[in-house]
C-alpha cells in the first residue's frame, strides 16, 4: 500500500473532493489524514472515500485539527504530550485519543505521534542549523555548539520524560482496548523527543500495548547530517518494531519534498520497509507530474 499525506499541496480552502480524485488518479490507493484537517474536511473525506476505492492507512496527531482553545505552536505540536503544565498535558492526552477515534471511525491501522519537546528559548538549535547550511559542520564551532545542545538536552530532559511516560499510560492504554497502532515518529530538532536511545526506552515500556516506531527518513537524515545519529542506526535498531514510514525528499536541511529529488538518496532504506510498513509520502508541496513520476518509480 502507497499513501499520500493530506498535506500535499494543501491549503485551509482546499476542495477535499477535487483533491481526492486527484490522489486517485495519480496512482494512490490510501491516504494518511493529517493535522491540518479541520471536522468539516473529515466530513467531506467521509463522504467521498467510497466512491473512490481509496482506504485510509494512518491518521497524524492531532486529526482533527484541535479547536477549543488557540494555540501560537506549529499545529503538529498544538498541545504537547510531554508538557510540564498538567492543563496542556491532558488537553494533549485528550485530543490524542480523539486522533486514535478518527482512526477508528475511518479503519485506519495506526495514528503518527509527535511525542513532544524539552523547553528552551533555541528550540530549532538556530546557531546549529546556520553553521551547517553555511557548510561549517565540520568546525571546531560547529562541534561546540552541537555539545551545547545536547548537554542542555540530556541536564533537562527527566521532567519532560516523566511526563511523556505519564501521557503514553494514558494514551497506549486506551489505543490497546481501540486496537490501534502507535507510531512513535522519529524528530528532527536535537531538543525534540525522542532521541534514538529515548525511543528504545519507550518502546521496552509500551510495545506490549502497541507502541511502535514510525520512521521520517529526512528527520533520520537530519540528525545524521548534524553528526548526532547515524541515519541507518534508526532503522537497524528499530526495524522490527517498524509500523510505517514517512516518505520525501530534501535538500539540505530543507525536508518534505517530491521523493527522489534533492539530496537524500533512499536507495539504501528502500529494503527496511517491507509489505508490512505502512508508507506515506509526505511532501507538502510539488506538481502532479512530480509526484507521479515519483509513485511509477516507488512501484518498481
Amino acid at each position: 500500500m502507497l499513501s499520500l499525506s493530506s498535506c500535499w499541496n494543501y491549503s485551509p480552502d482546499i476542495d477535499i473532493h477535487d483533491w481526492l480524485i486527484q490522489v486517485k488518479e495519480l496512482g494512490f490507493n490510501a491516504i494518511e489524514l493529517d493535522y491540518h484537517l479541520s471536522r468539516p474536511h473529515l466530513q467531506q473525506i467521509h463522504k467521498t472515500l467510497p466512491k473512490l476505492g481509496l482506504a485510509i492507512s494512518s491518521v497524524h496527531n492531532f486529526c482533527p485539527t484541535p479547536d477549543d482553545d488557540p494555540s501560537p505552536r506549529h499545529l503538529s505540536n498544538y498541545y504537547r504530550l510531554s508538557a510540564l503544565d498538567e492543563w496542556e498535558r491532558k488537553k494533549a492526552v485528550g485530543w490524542t485519543c480523539y486522533t486514535i477515534d478518527t482512526a477508528v471511525e475511518f479503519k485506519a491501522k495506526a495514528i503518527v505521534l509527535h511525542a513532544g519537546m524539552i523547553d528552551s528559548d533555541d528550540i530549532r538549535s538556530k546557531k546549529l542549523f546556520e553553521l551547517y547550511m553555511d557548510g561549517q559542520k565540520d568546525s571546531a564551532e560547529f562541534y561546540q555548539e552541537r555539545k551545547r545542545i545536547l548537554n542542555f538536552r540530556k541536564k533537562n530532559r527527566e521532567p519532560y520524560i516523566a511526563a511523556l511516560e505519564e501521557s503514553l499510560t494514558d494514551v497506549m492504554d486506551y489505543a490497546f482496548r481501540k486496537k490501534i497502532k502507535v507510531g512513535l515518529e522519529t524528530r528532527y530538532y536535537p531538543t525534540e523527543i525522542p532521541d534514538f536511545q529515548e525511543i528504545g526506552m519507550f518502546l521496552n515500556l509500551f510495545e506490549r500495548k502497541g507502541l511502535g516506531y514510525w520512521h521520517d527518513v529526512g528527520h533520520a537524515e537530519m540528525n545524521s547530517r548534524l553528526g548526532i545519529t547515524d541515519h541507518l542506526d534508526f532503522l537497524e535498531a528499530y526495524g522490527k518494531y517498524l509500523i510505517g514510514v514517512h516518505l520525501h525528499g530534501m535538500t539540505g536541511k530543507r525536508d518534505h519534498q517530491v521523493p527522489f529529488s534533492g539530496d537524500l538518496d533512499l536507495s539504501p532504506l528502500i529494503k527496511f520497509f517491507d509489505k508490512h510498513v505502512i508508507k506515506v509520502i509526505e511532501t507538502t508541496a510539488s506538481s502532479a507530474e512530480d509526484m507521479k513520476s515519483a509513485v511509477q518509480r516507488f512501484k518498481k
